[in-house]
């Protein structure tokens, strides 16, 4: 028996617990998050070829019947998966829909939630379906977490997980501390916003950016949709993405209309001085080397862990399955350096990128591409304080 065969014979159906409609998740009672989720299909944007197939989440509304829900959005996944924020201590209730897949009928394929790295005291909500609970199509669960450990986490299908997390049923997920609404700890007094229990103010941020590396494996994604077997030891990506985008997508503001199903931009701005927190994870297969050339980085966090003794780099290592957690401040606004300009004004620009040249190309062209992104620090202090974590400005 094929092991997709022995978890589709094990999967359980769960009863229905309505969530709350969430994109990044949303409180709806003190000490409770609810947020519901719904697996599908879809395809993505990349340049130099046909639209990409994949597989994904989607954030839809806790009001409407399984029925609807296939009819409204089945086939309408999006990559990279929406990011979810909840509060430490809160009770977390997430609710999968598996509505099926329009490319691929065939398949009947369960999903589950996997919530990587969080400390689960039972295997029943951990989301691996040998000893979990894997949603059947037109089924619905829910699962429940209390998250007691703040920091950055990722969650993927843990459903035929390989296939599954190439696929792009993958997103970040992050835990804010009970610290978070207390001014006092800042030692610049102007923030209540922390990535740690930090008791001094060391972890604080102005802004904060959630960005999932990833690669992509076209000749996967072409198999899957032409119901053809593809060989993972013959895994090498041409694609490297930033939160589902490759540059110059990278750079395209949140929910930009050329990519209505890539919606999570990776653009940083900021204003000089700002403190910016990137909450990084990765759920690829490759090592990443990051780099932020003319900005130090300090390492605040490694896998939803306080580091105690934070250290400055220049490259982040973030192997498959790792998260960090990184600070930088915002340098002044340079006029003699190279100057850009967009609707919010001048701006110096610097690449947050890999260090590796090879993930630089989208599927080996000429020109900048791959896993590379802008910080953009603006003359003057024209942004907003953020609303949503990656909020960007056009």
């Amino acid at each position: 028996m094929r092991r997709r065969d022995l978890l589709k014979a094990g999967a359980l159906t769960g009863g229905l617990l309505v969530g709350g409609r969430a994109l990044t998740g949303t409180a709806q009672a003190a000490g409770q998050t609810r947020i519901s989720l719904a697996g599908t299909d879809g395809h993505i944007i990349l340049p130099g070829r046909a639209p990409l197939y994949v597989f994904g989440f989607v954030a839809v509304p806790a009001t409407m019947s399984v029925n609807d829900l296939v009819a409204t959005y089945k086939g309408k996944a999006r990559h990279v998966s929406p990011v979810l924020d909840v509060k430490q201590g809160d009770d977390a209730y997430i609710t999968l829909t598996n509505l099926g897949l329009v490319g691929r009928p065939d398949l009947v394929d369960s999903h589950t939630i996997h919530w990587h790295g969080f400390r689960t005291p039972t295997a029943l909500f951990d989301g691996v379906p040998e000893v979990s609970v894997g949603v059947p199509i037109h089924r619905q669960f829910t699962y429940f977490y209390r998250p007691h450990d703040p920091g950055t986490y990722m969650y993927h299908c843990h459903f035929e997980d390989v296939e599954h997390v190439q696929m792009g049923m993958t997103g970040i997920v992050y835990v804010r501390p009970a610290q978070d609404g207390d001014p006092a700890p800042d030692p610049l007094h102007r923030t209540t916003t922390y990535a740690y229990n930090d008791g001094d103010g060391s972890t604080a941020y102005d802004r904060h950016f959630a960005i999932l590396l990833n690669e992509i494996e076209e000749r996967e994604h072409d198999a899957d949709e032409q119901i053809q077997e593809f060989i993972f030891t013959d895994y090498d990506p041409q694609y490297f993405t930033m939160n589902g985008r490759v540059y110059p997508q990278t750079v395209l503001p949140a929910g930009d209309p050329s990519l209505p199903y890539q919606p999570v931009s990776s653009l940083i701005q900021a204003n000089p001085g700002d403190r910016v927190l990137l909450r990084l994870a990765n759920l690829g297969y490759l090592q990443h080397a990051m780099q932020l050339p003319g900005i130090p980085l300090k390492v605040v966090g490694e896998d939803a862990t306080l580091r105690r003794a934070p250290y400055v780099t220049n490259t982040l290592y973030i192997g498959p399955g790792e998260a960090r957690d990184v600070l930088f401040t915002a340098p002044p606004f340079n006029p003699s350096a190279p100057v850009a300009s967009d609707a919010r004004g001048p701006y110096n620009a610097y690449l947050f990128k890999n260090r590796d040249f090879r993930r630089l190309t989208n599927r080996g062209a000429p020109g900048l591409g791959g896993m590379v992104t802008e910080v953009r620090v603006y003359q003057g202090s024209p942004l907003p304080a953020q609303t949503v974590v990656g909020e960007t400005y056009a």
